[in-house]
C-alpha cells in the first residue's frame, strides 16, 4: 500500500496527541528539548509514531533531529520513497 506522507499539520495534530502537548506548541522550529520539555523517552514515543505513520528513521538519522521540523522532513521523506 503506497500512501502519501501526512501534511505537516496532521503530523503535528498527532504528535500532540501522542505526547499530550498544546497542539500550538507544537510547530517546525520547536526544540524538542528546549521549547517542548521533552526527555529521551518522549524522542523514544515520536519515532515510533514515525513508525506506524510509515517510516523508519535510522539511527544516526533520528539522533540528529532536534526540532519538529527535522522530524518532519525526515518523516516526509521516508514515507513518500515507500
Amino acid at each position: 500500500m503506497n500512501t502519501a506522507p501526512l501534511a505537516f499539520d496532521e503530523f503535528a495534530r498527532r504528535m500532540s496527541d501522542a505526547l499530550d502537548l498544546e497542539p500550538d506548541e507544537v510547530v517546525a522550529d520547536a526544540r524538542f528539548d528546549e521549547d517542548l520539555g521533552l526527555d529521551s523517552y518522549d524522542v523514544v514515543e515520536l519515532l515510533t509514531l514515525v513508525e506506524e505513520l510509515g517510516a523508519r528513521l535510522p539511527d544516526d538519522v533520528a539522533v540528529s533531529v532536534n526540532t519538529v521540523g527535522d522530524l518532519y522532513r525526515e518523516y516526509e521523506q521516508r514515507a513518500a520513497a515507500r
